[in-house]
């Protein structure tokens, strides 16, 4: 009856020394998963973000060498989301390698939607003149519409809502006479100091 009884401890602790076991298993295997969705998440928030910081720089060496005149057309607006709104938005510029067109660029080694840009005239008052304001955006993963349907809307990816993106803003100063300028007023004229958000 003893050694019954003492086998039946020994059975007793073992059950509960699985139990346990398998509880911190699940812990760190949940712990894991948890890490790897995070790890993964801030991996593609990474190359979002350099990819939005490389359009910015990009869209500023073009502005500083060659300030577009069509951009002077805009009407100076208050936001980005009344010029939005309002269609006063222009130069649009994007690289977006869609999975239809580029089924080896894997999003794992960073195909998908790469870059768009927007330019829009922010008001500063009556008798100053405008800022010329560019959006950056960077993304990780796909837009999800068939060519030749717009990938990008005012720079918004069509199709997949749950893209990662990264959004810069940048305030560049307007050339003087813009749009009909080089240094001192002629044409091809750069832009001047720059800000950013």
């Amino acid at each position: 009856m003893n050694a019954r009884a003492s086998r039946g401890f020994v059975l007793l602790i073992v059950l509960v020394a699985a139990a346990v076991l398998s509880l911190i298993a699940a812990f760190i295997y949940s712990r894991t998963e948890n890490q790897l969705i995070l790890s993964v998440a801030s991996r593609g928030q990474s190359i979002a973000s350099a990819r939005a910081t490389l359009a910015a720089e990009r869209q500023l060496a073009i502005y500083r060498a060659d300030y577009p005149a069509a951009l002077t057309t805009l009407t100076p607006t208050s936001d980005y989301a009344t010029a939005k709104l309002n269609n006063w938005t222009g130069d649009v510029r994007f690289q977006d390698l869609n999975k239809t067109g580029w089924p080896a660029l894997d999003v794992s080694n960073g195909g998908g939607a790469n870059w768009c840009t927007e330019s829009w005239l922010m008001s500063r008052g009556p008798t100053v003149s405008p800022w010329t304001v560019v959006e950056a955006f960077g993304f990780y993963g796909y837009t999800a519409v068939v060519p030749p349907a717009a990938p990008f809307v005012h720079c918004v990816a069509q199709g997949n809502p749950g893209i990662v993106f990264s959004h810069i803003t940048m305030y560049l100063e307007t050339p003087p006479g813009a749009g009909n300028a080089a240094p001192n007023g002629g044409p091809g004229s750069g832009t001047g100091p720059v800000g950013g958000s």
